[in-house]
């Protein structure tokens, strides 16, 4: 079964409904030039704590980390390939063009799993645009460690991207949202239902 993480959370309301609908992981955003950047909420941080140790907490950064923002979350997501931490770490990887498979070896260095998003010139992600799906199945296939697939998901098309990719997981952020940060129930349920039936 494809596990689901439903990135890019903000408030509670959203947190919970994605707990409600079985999401393997959340993703809170750190990285300052977000608009779903997540700052210093001291109740959504606290919740966060709370949240059922069977379900990955997971804190996203661009290109640094700041461990000292790590405190209630069980995994990080970085860019950067010198990340190191004693949770679980998720390298996130834009590929750009075929020879990003020559990157694999030294991109899977240290880390727990390979997070592959589409490239922005202006964002580390959540922009709605699409991975090239045959080259995430060419690095799914050569990855020595778990890869999500992430980048222009939507319940329209997720169940043709795990057939094609066969991701072992995938990530949504922008293909729920009405607005940047802000979830749209009705498509997080249509997201997750069309993700359990692929």
């Amino acid at each position: 079964m494809t596990r689901l993480k439903i990135c890019g959370l903000t408030n509670r309301a959203d947190a919970e409904y994605a707990l409600e609908l079985g999401a393997d992981a959340l993703g809170f955003v750190l990285e300052p030039s977000s608009p779903r950047h997540v700052g210093d909420d001291a109740d959504l941080l606290a919740w966060v704590r709370s949240v059922h140790p069977f379900v990955t907490t997971v804190a996203v950064f661009g290109e640094s980390v700041r461990e000292d923002r790590l405190g209630p979350f069980t995994a990080l997501q970085s860019l950067c390939p010198a990340a190191k931490s004693d949770r679980k770490v998720i390298r996130a990887f834009r590929p750009r063009h075929a020879g990003a498979m020559a990157e694999l070896s030294a991109l899977c260095d240290g880390a727990d799993a390979l997070l592959l998003d589409a490239y922005h010139p202006q964002a580390y992600g959540g922009t709605g645009t699409r991975v090239d799906w045959e080259l995430a199945a060419g690095i799914v296939a050569g990855a020595p460690i778990p890869v999500i697939l992430a980048g222009g998901l939507t319940p329209e098309n997720v169940a043709e991207a795990i057939r094609r990719v066969r991701p072992s997981a995938v990530d949504v952020s922008s293909g729920v949202e009405f607005r940047a940060g802000a979830k749209d129930h009705g498509l997080m349920r249509a997201f997750v239902e069309a993700v359990r039936a692929a």
